[in-house]
Order: C-alpha cells, then structure tokens, then sequence
C-alpha cells in the first residue's frame, strides 16, 4: 500500500499525482468515484460513459423475450447471481 500526502488547495481541490491518475486510469475531464466511510476517503477510478454503455450492452442479459417469466426484482437478482 502506498500513502500519499496531498496538499489541499484554497478551494479545497487536491491534485492527484501522475503515477496516481496511471494506476487507476484516471483522464483529463473523467470521474472518479469516492466512498465516504466514517473518517475515511476512497477514491477509485471511474467508468467514461462510453466505457459504461459498452459495460451494459455485453453484461444485461435480454430479457424481453422473458418479459411474462421476470418480474423487475427477479431480473436484478438475476443480475447479482
């Protein structure tokens, strides 16, 4: 595990480091995703929408065929399985 100190600005924006924005795959004008827990701060790289669509369309499963079988609670269990 590598801790970095990082200086938070006047606005209260930090600049994470080259190696950082590489490792997680993080791009100019990309998201990050941050999970706040207690007294901690996550940060992990985020999905672009294009990388999200793409995401979506390999992984749900068609279903409109199954329509009368699933009903919505079925399909998301169906999606955690």
């Amino acid at each position: 595990m590598v801790k970095l100190r990082l200086r938070v600005g006047p606005k209260g924006q930090i600049v994470l480091p080259k190696m950082v924005r590489d490792k997680l795959s993080i791009k100019p004008r990309s998201y990050v995703i941050a999970d706040l827990k207690e007294d901690e701060l996550t940060l992990r790289g985020g999905l672009d929408i294009e990388e999200l669509l793409e995401w979506l369309k390999k992984s749900r499963k068609p279903l409109a065929k199954l329509v009368s079988k699933y009903s919505i609670e079925d399909e998301f269990l169906e999606t955690l399985s």
